[in-house]
């Protein structure tokens, strides 16, 4: 068998960061450094994650110089510059091992097609959990699209968002709080499940 594959098969749980980069929470014209807020909760997952040696994978933000994504947003995190790098905080993590790293050109990181390649060769995948920015876009997308591509593949496993790991912004005809509602709705009705926080999320692993 495939080494790779192989490597693949063991895990049970999967770790899914989305979009803790640079350029959406300290530079740029897309940052919002009240994400800082998130990285406590979410060190603990991660590092719940690393003791268990399950998988940990960070999804990126990392445009081509002319993306399409720009005539909707402001241009940011182009590959290759501060932007598209992991925040200071995690830029380690990189190096661990357990670790993937995958780039996306779009506000969906499922559209990645290595990405979804690895999920179908983890045979014994029991739960993925998503945390990360931003709850309504990138996070529910990433989400959404997770649940039917397993569907596609007939695999069944629970799906979980930490809801103190993710948040999303404020802006002009963009209430943080209503998106936020609209998001966990959406995600539900999908059939992913909310957790609170990593106590909740533990607490859940516990029962099983």
């Amino acid at each position: 068998m495939n080494e790779k594959i192989k490597e693949l098969e063991k895990y049970k749980k999967a770790l899914y960061v989305i979009d803790m980069v640079e350029g959406f929470v300290n530079i740029g014209a897309m940052a919002n450094p009240e994400y800082n807020k998130l990285i406590p909760e979410q060190l603990k997952i991660i590092n719940e994650f690393r003791k268990n040696q399950e998988l940990v994978n960070f999804i990126c933000e990392a445009h081509t110089e002319n993306a399409l994504e720009f005539n909707n947003y402001p241009k940011h995190c182009v590959l290759g510059t501060k932007e598209a790098e992991l925040i200071p905080d995690f830029i380690n993590q990189k190096e661990y091992p357990n670790t993937k790293i995958y780039q996306k050109n779009s506000i969906n990181g499922m559209l990645n097609d290595n990405l979804r390649t690895d999920i179908s060769k983890m045979k014994n995948l029991e739960e993925a959990i998503i945390i990360g920015v931003c709850e309504d876009l990138c996070v529910m997308d990433f989400a959404r699209t997770y649940v039917r591509y397993m569907d596609e593949i007939n695999h069944k496993i629970k799906l979980y968002v930490v809801a103190d790991a993710v948040d999303t912004f404020d802006a002009p005809n963009h209430n943080r709080e209503e998106w936020k509602k609209i998001a966990r709705m959406v995600m539900e009705q999908a059939g992913i499940t909310y957790v609170k926080d990593y106590n909740e999320l533990t607490e859940k692993a516990k029962c099983k």
